[in-house]
């Protein structure tokens, strides 16, 4: 277990990451239609050169701005990559993603993502009025790579295409976010009593268990224990709460 353990377990903090630290390099990074009227794209050009240079006055920002429209550079290649660039540079700065499961029982999520069936699985109460957990969406997943127009794509539709669509191939995760727009990444509070329980992997050793039920101990709030159990006869996991 690593150093964050601890703290996982005997406090209410868990942490939201930032975009390009997600284990596939392909999410989070749509192709981005910039097709808008001229007000819309010379908005964007003018932020964009400013955010280039910030110490370029608005005026000469706007000046450079509608000189590159006007003679087409809005749709030079070059350009449009650096704006995709540029809006991929800003997502992955200004908004933190939890990730969830829905699946605790997935041979797949205890081989990927319980540190080869060692690790633990940690069980949230997500109700429709709960505080963060609640807040959580389902993703989406596809074969084809999401394309979204900056300008003309409404917003709660960007955040679906964005950030909740991922390759076909990731279906077994069954996974669910939420999503921090204001703070950004890094750790976030959680209401104690919404960790209900904790899972440990078939392979775990007795030592960390006996460690992490110390751990929860000093939540002061009460917290289930499972134990992943491998089926006999059948490519399966089962979950059998413990004391």
């Amino acid at each position: 277990m690593n150093q964050y353990a601890e703290a996982m377990f005997s406090t209410n903090q868990i942490w939201f990451a930032p975009p390009p630290q997600l284990n596939d390099p392909f999410e989070c990074r749509p192709w981005f239609d910039f097709d808008g009227t001229r007000e819309q794209v010379l908005d964007r050009l003018i932020r964009f050169a400013r955010r280039q240079n910030p110490l370029m006055t608005q005026q000469t920002a706007t000046a450079e701005a509608t000189a590159a429209y006007l003679q087409g550079h809005h749709r030079d290649p070059k350009i449009l990559d650096a704006l995709r660039k540029d809006v991929v540079r800003k997502l992955g700065s200004d908004i933190g993603i939890c990730c969830l499961s829905s699946a605790p029982d997935s041979i797949l999520m205890w081989s990927h993502y319980g540190l080869d069936h060692q690790g633990y699985c940690l069980e949230f109460q997500a109700g429709d009025r709960n505080v963060l957990f609640g807040e959580a969406s389902p993703v989406r997943y596809s074969d084809d790579f999401p394309i979204v127009n900056f300008f003309n794509t409404p917003i709660e539709k960007q955040v679906d295409l964005i950030f909740l669509t991922k390759y076909t191939g990731w279906a077994y995760e069954q996974e669910w976010r939420v999503f921090d727009f204001r703070n950004g990444p890094g750790s976030r509070q959680y209401p104690m009593e919404l960790l209900t329980g904790v899972t440990f992997g078939l392979r775990m050793p007795e030592e960390d268990k006996a460690r992490i039920k110390e751990w929860a101990s000093r939540r002061g709030k009460p917290v289930r224990f499972y134990q992943a159990v491998q089926h006999d006869h059948k490519f399966s996991i089962e979950i059998r709460e413990i004391d």
